[in-house]
């Protein structure tokens, strides 16, 4: 990983970790997105895990929360979270979102928080997320996301978070 990415990362864990939890509640955020106690869930971008084991609280023992990311050091602070923690139920996963090695139609619910300019853009991610979702699943999005209709339909909207049903 060249210099230039940790630093880059250093710089998004201190605002994550520091700043952002004073303007923001992930637990509200989180409810908005239809997080519920036994579902299985998957976090696409996870970074520094600052909506990780919130979400892995609201769903509960019952539930999972497996957290995804492409950078490495963004999968060993949520692991350094999770072990502090002492949180049972959420799996980290070092893996492009574009293509996640996960099984087909795995998840209740996807979210999408702060992945604002992915490398090759969102297209093939949004695939790939509809094909990890169970028949009528969730993908929740924050901000000016906006899934294909053939794949996704819109069905809720709280502030900056938008619901989507998987069609198909």
């Amino acid at each position: 990983m060249s210099i230039t990415n940790k630093v880059h990362f250093k710089m998004m864990s201190l605002v994550h970790e520091t700043l952002y939890g004073l303007f923001r509640d992930p637990y509200q955020a989180l409810n908005a997105a239809g997080l519920k106690p036994g579902q299985k869930v998957l976090e696409v971008g996870c970074g520094p895990g600052f909506f990780t084991i919130p979400a892995a609280r609201i769903v509960g023992e019952e539930g999972s929360v497996y957290a995804l990311d492409i950078n490495p050091l963004a999968v060993e602070r949520v692991q350094q979270k999770i072990e502090q923690e002492g949180v049972t139920n959420v799996k980290t996963i070092l893996a492009d979102a574009v293509q996640t090695g996960l099984p087909d139609q795995s998840f209740d619910l996807i979210f999408v928080f702060g992945l604002a300019h992915p490398i090759g853009g969102m297209e093939n991610i949004l695939t790939e997320l509809h094909r990890l979702l169970k028949p009528a699943g969730i993908l929740s999005v924050e901000g000016r996301i906006w899934p294909p209709s053939e794949l996704f339909h819109p069905v809720k909207r709280q502030g900056r978070i938008f619901q989507f049903r998987k069609n198909g």
